[in-house]
């Protein structure tokens, strides 16, 4: 019993397997590459599928086509008048603030001095002077009536006596307001070269301030002649256009940037919206002819839109006639 459990058979079944694993060259499409050099992906080889150049160098080309683009955009000088639209909007926003800070600071010496213009009134507390006041030169900056008022005023003024340090320090910001205020109206007349060389279609239709506008807010002249004129209707006026979205009883708006127009803001509110849409129709037009065509079609479009709104105007005189007249 003990000798026949003690023999085995000798083929592979119910032997020991051995410790020596198998020949794998080629298992798997591995070829004749060895284990140590591609079992864990050292000296993986990139070219596989006839790629030449391998992924380093693909990576390469990517950064540099990526360069190219943004050189290309750079030389655009769409990029010039969006930077020149926000330099002005900016010195509009510093205007106003210090504005606002020379008011209350000007308010200690004189606070009978009001006046809704800042340039006027860094103008005016330039010349005035309480102990010695000019009327005459303070009526050509603020008229005639409110000079006489502020003379009378100067005698029995509720402000306090300031030391000449104090009130040169004052004066000097008025000074600065002053200068850049000048540096803005420099800016504006290159906003409107540049307007008039770029996008010339659409500065004759729609002032070269809302073309400079509608282009900075975009992007580029390209940009903005791809989007259609329902689009361009209301661009900068998004945060309103969102909210009419998501709650649909807030109307939605008429007009964003184009609403600086004069014949949109100056007329009724019930004719705006129709005013927005048939100049929205123009400017749009004239983009694509801005950036594509390069053809002057501005007189066309602009004997179109004065045709559309006199009819906008005549529908609505004729409307309002309709409504006073009682019936008979």
């Amino acid at each position: 019993m003990s000798e026949w459990k003690s023999q085995k058979p000798s083929g592979d079944r119910g032997g020991k397997r051995s410790n020596e694993r198998p020949n794998r060259s080629g298992y798997r499409g591995g070829g004749n590459r060895s284990r140590d050099e591609n079992s864990r992906g050292y000296g993986r080889d990139y070219n596989r599928g006839g790629n030449d150049d391998g992924g380093f160098n693909k990576r390469e080309r990517f950064m540099r086509k990526s360069r190219d683009s943004v050189m290309q955009a750079l030389k655009s000088r769409d990029m010039l008048l969006a930077s020149v639209t926000k330099s002005i909007e900016d010195l509009d926003k510093t205007i106003n603030l210090l504005g606002e800070r020379l008011e209350d600071w000007y308010s200690l010496y004189f606070p009978e001095l009001k006046t809704d213009e800042k340039i006027k009134f860094c103008n005016a507390i330039l010349i005035i002077d309480r102990d010695n006041f000019d009327e005459n030169a303070l009526s050509a900056i603020l008229g005639q009536k409110h000079a006489l008022e502020l003379a009378q005023s100067s005698k029995t003024s509720l402000g306090t006596k300031l030391s000449s340090k104090d009130l040169s320090e004052c004066l000097l910001l008025a000074k600065s307001i002053l200068s850049l205020e000048t540096l803005r109206k420099d800016y504006e007349n290159y906003q409107k070269e540049l307007a008039h060389e770029l996008c010339p279609n659409l500065s004759e239709v729609g002032g070269p301030e809302i073309a400079a506008k509608l282009v900075s807010h975009v992007g580029s002249l390209v940009r903005l002649a791809m989007l259609p004129a329902s689009a361009i209707q209301v661009l900068g006026a998004e945060k309103a256009l969102f909210k009419h979205l998501k709650n649909r009883r807030i109307p939605p708006p008429k007009h964003g940037i184009i609403f600086q127009y004069a014949r949109i803001s100056s007329s009724p509110k019930s004719v705006r919206g129709k005013i927005a849409r048939a100049l929205a129709n123009k400017l749009s037009i004239a983009a694509k002819a801005d950036a594509f065509t390069k053809n002057p079609i501005f007189a066309d479009l602009k004997k179109d839109l004065e045709t559309r709104l006199s009819e906008i105007m005549v529908d609505y005189e004729r409307q309002k006639k309709a409504k006073v007249t009682p019936p008979a």
